[in-house]
């Protein structure tokens, strides 16, 4: 083992930190539950209409993925993220002098969107490449800082709308958010060849890549869009309660803002626990017992809600917001490790925004499933849940590698 490899392993702990944080940061995207709160207070604007901005921001964030793959792949990381800076900054910085709800649309749904998309498959494309060996795992770890991100930034934002309006807040998160992402691009850095090409031969055989594949021959495999639907089917159960979490929390506290984001950030916390503890599992239990354990825990999720919609007990809730967040945050990392095991490293950035495209379909169809009464998302959950369990019975792993 040379002194330049044994160097390489030590650095890609310090990239992993790197994306982590940026992750944490580019998180916030989910966060709207509590923006869109003081917006419809001040502009008298419905939770339908505001609802539309949330779907913009997903379908923005899965083209700014795909973006970002390609960029990557000609351009470098630094390039993606510096790119990523400039969205973020622009997008809250408008916002912030928004006054109209297409203004908020092309702002935060759009610029900011595209900036997240942009930003997070860098980071992640670029830590899990630097981790064959570990590819489920790093990718919970990446994510949980995704994850944790609407949490522990959204409640600080909470408390600061409280302090000083969402415009001010708005206009804090333009600036820090472009002085931490232009920080971080230049700080990660890709994996080289040499480095990747040695890792690959202590691997174990087991943790090989089924194929390596491009985009193109990807979406010709069966396993790519059962995959996908599976994925699309459960994100949207995900998406349709953090889309409605905190204003349903809202009910259980008497609509105290702060206290309502507090509840609803236990769906931020498990979510990051989710993705580490699922990332791990596709490490050593492989990819059906993980999306089988995702799966069933939607279906749980769903029976909770039901429960604390009937009973309206607030450790009830707490459970439901609990499991709908481990299995949503089980989801994500599945996205990136099944990516890369089925269908290769080689095209990894490329072809994960690509499986990333599923959330397109996911933040319509999430809000549309919470449109209504909260208890008629609950239902449609359980029904999206048996739904990805007979998707996941007809995923099967080749029978042999292709070269």
């Amino acid at each position: 083992m040379t002194a330049t490899f044994q160097r390489q392993l030590r650095l890609r702990w310090m990239y992993l930190g790197t994306a982590v944080i940026l992750l944490l940061c580019l998180g916030l995207i989910y966060a709207w539950s509590i923006f869109r709160i003081p917006l419809e207070r001040e502009f008298g604007w419905s939770s339908t209409e505001t609802s539309v901005t949330f779907s913009i921001s997903m379908m923005m964030f899965c083209f700014g993925g795909v973006a970002s793959g390609i960029l990557t792949a000609h351009r470098g990381v630094r390039t993606t993220l510096i790119a990523c800076a400039v969205c973020l900054a622009s997008g809250f910085g408008l916002a912030s002098q928004a006054s109209s709800l297409w203004e908020i649309y092309v702002t935060y749904g759009g610029l900011c969107g595209f900036g997240v998309g942009l930003g997070y498959n860098g980071a992640i494309s670029t830590a899990v490449k630097w981790f064959p060996d570990r590819t489920g795992l790093v990718s919970g770890i990446s994510l949980m800082g995704f994850g944790l991100g609407a949490m522990i930034l959204g409640m600080a934002a909470a408390a600061c709308i409280e302090l000083v309006g969402w415009r001010t807040t708005f206009l804090c998160i333009a600036v820090a958010f472009g002085f931490v992402v232009l920080a971080g691009a230049f700080i990660l850095k890709a994996a080289p060849a040499a480095f990747l090409q040695h890792m690959s031969g202590h691997m174990a055989a087991a943790k090989q890549s089924v194929e390596d594949l491009q985009p193109t021959a990807m979406i010709c495999r069966r396993n790519f869009w059962l995959y996908f639907a599976w994925a699309a089917v459960l994100s949207a159960a995900g998406l349709a309660i953090i889309n409605i979490s905190a204003g349903y929390a809202g009910e259980f506290s008497g609509g105290n803002l702060a206290e309502a984001a507090a509840l609803a950030g236990v769906v931020s916390i498990a979510n990051g626990v989710g993705r580490i503890l699922f990332g791990q599992c596709f490490d050593s239990q492989g990819y059906r017992r993980t999306m089988a354990f995702v799966t069933i825990l939607v279906l749980a999720a769903g029976l909770a809600f039901i429960a604390a919609d009937m009973t309206r007990q607030t450790p009830v809730l707490l459970l439901a917001f609990v499991l709908i967040g481990l299995s949503y945050g089980g989801v994500t990392p599945t996205n990136s490790a099944f990516t890369a095991f089925f269908f290769g490293r080689t095209h990894y950035a490329l072809n994960f925004s690509v499986t990333n495209l599923n959330l397109i379909i996911a933040s319509y169809a999430g809000p549309l499933c919470a449109s209504g009464k909260p208890l008629t998302a609950f239902v449609i959950m359980i029904g999206l849940a048996v739904v990805a369990g007979v998707l996941l019975f007809c995923i099967r792993r080749p029978r042999q590698q292709v070269s």
